[in-house]
């Protein structure tokens, strides 16, 4: 059980512990406040500005729940100076450092810290400078101005202190030799006390005249302080008055800047506007110049696909050189007028040329309904290929189909001319199947050509042709037996070849 005195001593001892406590929590509090700053030091010196502004806030939040506004204030400086180091959102920042800044002035409202006001405001008068404020910029100079002078005046305040301080000890010092001497005088003869009256007189002459040396010197300073404070002042309105002067100079120079620089960007403008007139007009120049050129190219696209294929076309351009290439399963077409000589006696030249070219135009439009090429035209005789340039299975169909629908329109031309007396022409047409080779030859005028023996077979057969019909070899049989009806005209024999299997294509199945 407790005793009466233990009851007495508890009440000291938790006092005490808790007394160590708070001691040990604003230790800690303490501790972790220069730990911060450290870590804002060691941030802000390697140039992680982010993370440095991290470090302040959480130092201004120690030193928040300590109370301490210097330290406050000291943390939001440093967070001042680690935003206005961050490259990104410049003006963001800078209004955030500001912001951070004048905080910790009214924090150091009350506090003896020349020093941290100095440097706040001294940042606080650069950001001013970056955004040309100039009414802020002589607010922030004229408290520097201030804060100097009353360091001052603080500093002379101090020594007449000391001095004050002398002089007080010195006449308590006085007082107390007057009372002892008192005591003395009591015990003394008249003898004695004549003579220590005199000995006294002469050290107080003495004492009195360094009193009095030591007053007048105490004043000296008052009245040095007086015309230093004095100074002081004149010195500021000097400075204030150099600073207006210097504002308006500044805004002289402004004025003139804008005057010169609006001066310069009007004539920038000018020769701007000049020279946007000069491109624009070489710009249409060169419009209508590359109009005139896409035209000429497009009609020398049109004229080469006239010539070659389109395939063959693209590889001329792209490799400035077409390979010749071999097909296995080609269908060739001839195609040539009966008695074109004879007809053509009776016709001019015009004339002539102008049938002809009415003829293989039709041809023409006939061959390309079903994807075959045409090659060329040799007088009156007109070549076609299927299977070419790209491989079709199909080209021995489409063939005859192209040369049936080529022999019904010359039929009904025959029709109607006959009827006005107007001359006209009949066709024979020979069409082959087989291997063939195909290129361009030529430099100069490029030629589409095919070459092989399938070649010549077609051109003998269309010359074993009859005008109206369409004669075919039994390699063109074995593929379109099954579509259309055919007529055997037996073996016939042909140049370099012997006697061939021949077929007239009398049209479709049933």
């Amino acid at each position: 059980m407790l005793s009466k005195s233990n009851f007495k001593i508890l009440p000291i001892l938790i006092g005490f512990i808790l007394c160590n406590l708070v001691l040990a929590a604003q230790d800690h509090v303490d501790s972790s406040i220069q730990t911060s700053f450290k870590n804002w030091n060691h941030f802000h010196q390697s140039g992680d500005y982010t993370a440095a502004v991290k470090q302040a806030q959480v130092g201004f939040e120690f030193a928040e729940k300590a109370a301490n506004r210097p330290l406050m204030a000291e943390a939001l400086y440093k967070e001042g100076l680690s935003l206005l180091k961050l490259t990104k959102r410049l003006n963001k920042n800078r209004k955030l450092a500001k912001a951070q800044l004048e905080k910790g002035l009214f924090h150091l409202a009350r506090v003896d810290a020349p020093d941290l006001k100095i440097k706040i405001i001294e940042q606080l008068l650069w950001i001013a400078n970056k955004q040309k404020e100039i009414e802020q910029i002589a607010i922030y100079q004229n408290q520097i101005l201030q804060i100097k002078a009353l360091e001052k005046a603080s500093a002379k305040n101090e020594v007449l202190a000391e001095n004050k301080t002398k002089l007080e000890n010195k006449v308590n010092t006085l007082a107390v030799q007057k009372k002892v001497l008192s005591n003395r005088v009591k015990s003394l003869t008249e003898e004695q006390l004549e003579s220590e009256l005199l000995i006294a007189l002469q050290k107080n002459q003495v004492d009195s005249l360094g009193f009095q040396i030591l007053k007048d010197s105490f004043l000296l300073q008052q009245k040095e302080l007086v015309l230093s404070d004095q100074a002081n002042k004149l010195e500021l309105q000097n400075s204030q008055i150099e600073l207006q002067n210097s504002m308006i100079d500044l805004q002289k120079s402004q004025r003139n800047f804008f005057l010169a620089l609006a001066g310069i960007v009007g004539l920038l403008a000018i020769g701007a506007v000049m020279r946007y007139l000069e491109t624009k007009k070489h710009y249409a120049t060169l419009q209508a110049k590359n109009e005139i050129i896409k035209e000429e190219k497009h009609k020398s696209e049109q004229l080469l696909l006239n010539i070659l294929p389109a395939v063959v076309a693209n590889e001329l351009k792209v490799n400035g050189v077409a390979k010749a290439r071999k097909y296995d399963n080609a269908t060739v077409l001839f195609s040539d007028f009966k008695n074109f000589s004879a007809i053509a006696e009776s016709l001019s030249p015009e004339r002539l040329v102008h049938e002809l070219d009415f003829y293989f135009k039709t041809f023409d439009d006939i061959i390309g309904k079903y994807n075959l090429e045409k090659i060329k035209t040799i007088g009156d005789a007109y070549m076609c290929v299927g299977g070419l340039p790209e491989e079709n299975a199909n080209n021995p169909l489409e063939m005859v189909e192209a040369a049936l629908e080529i022999q019904s329109y010359l039929t009904a031309l025959k029709l109607q001319r006959a009827e006005k007396g107007e001359p006209f022409f009949e066709a024979r047409i020979g069409i082959h199947t087989g291997p063939l080779v195909a290129g361009v030859v030529g430099s100069r005028k490029f030629a589409y050509d095919v070459w092989g023996d399938t070649v010549n077979v077609a051109a003998r057969l269309e010359s074993k042709s009859e005008a109206g019909k369409v004669n075919i070899s039994s390699t063109t049989y074995e593929v379109i037996k099954n579509k259309f009806n055919c007529e055997f005209r037996g073996k016939i024999p042909i140049k370099n070849r012997g006697e061939v299997d021949m077929y007239f294509v009398e049209g479709l199945v049933g």
